[in-house]
């Protein structure tokens, strides 16, 4: 399960201890007012890659995992609007599935936190009977679709390590003359090394989408620009 990043009190869901919980769906993104980036699926690289770079990052266990880079600020992004709306850019499934995830084992759970569950007002996850109502059980899709390209992604990273196709991605972007900001910690994929691998393998990462993932990460090195205008306009 990708990490509980912005739960501040997770709890399964219980038919029955929950058989009252209304749910009210949100635009309101300010949860993520402090991260700089946030986990993605490969899936997601296309439509990402249009507004914000796609890079790797590696865990304390040597494993890699696609982020996507939300700002050049040490916290924080400039992508919220007024009442914490989402500005006209894409919006990773990672902030999207918030206040649900799935556990390791399947089993739903939600923030107890989440403002979609202040009021009496919203829709019902399960019925008079105990069953899930079609909200959730569109949630639960939702869900279950995300846990399918993570862990399709966890195993691209794994042959990306395997192949040793990771490259360190350090660079320096002066916003202003005062303002030098640093890249650190971040890799991207090799084009040298990805030119070089056999045919076989070509065949099988085109195949599995692999390929086109590896090409949309790479394209979207080139939204960095579209970081360094969407923060100078917002200093």
């Amino acid at each position: 399960m990708a990490a509980l990043l912005f739960y501040n009190e997770p709890a399964l869901l219980n038919r029955d201890v929950h058989k009252t919980l209304k749910f009210k769906a949100s635009e309101n993104y300010s949860f993520t007012q402090e991260v700089n980036s946030v986990p993605l699926t490969g899936i997601e690289f296309f439509e990402a890659s249009r507004d914000m770079p796609v890079l790797f990052s590696k865990d304390e266990q040597g494993n890699f995992f696609p982020l996507a880079l939300l700002s050049l600020m040490d916290a924080g992004h400039k992508h919220l609007g007024e009442a914490g709306s989402w500005s006209d850019s894409y919006i990773p499934a990672f902030i999207r599935r918030y206040p649900f995830a799935l556990t390791d084992e399947g089993t739903v759970c939600f923030d107890q936190k989440a403002s979609q569950f202040n009021g009496k007002d919203g829709e019902a996850l399960f019925s008079n009977d105990g069953e899930n109502t079609e909200t959730l059980n569109n949630i639960i899709q939702f869900l279950n679709n995300y846990d399918q390209q993570y862990k399709h992604t966890l195993e691209y990273c794994k042959e990306l390590k395997v192949l040793d196709m990771l490259t360190p991605f350090n660079l320096q972007i002066l916003l202003d003359k005062d303002k030098p900001i640093r890249l650190e910690g971040l890799f991207t994929i090799d084009e040298n090394k990805l030119s070089a691998i056999p045919g076989e393998k070509v065949k099988s990462w085109f195949e599995s989408g692999w390929l086109a993932w590896t090409y949309a990460h790479l394209h979207s090195l080139g939204a960095l620009n579209r970081l360094v205008k969407r923060q100078k306009s917002k200093l």
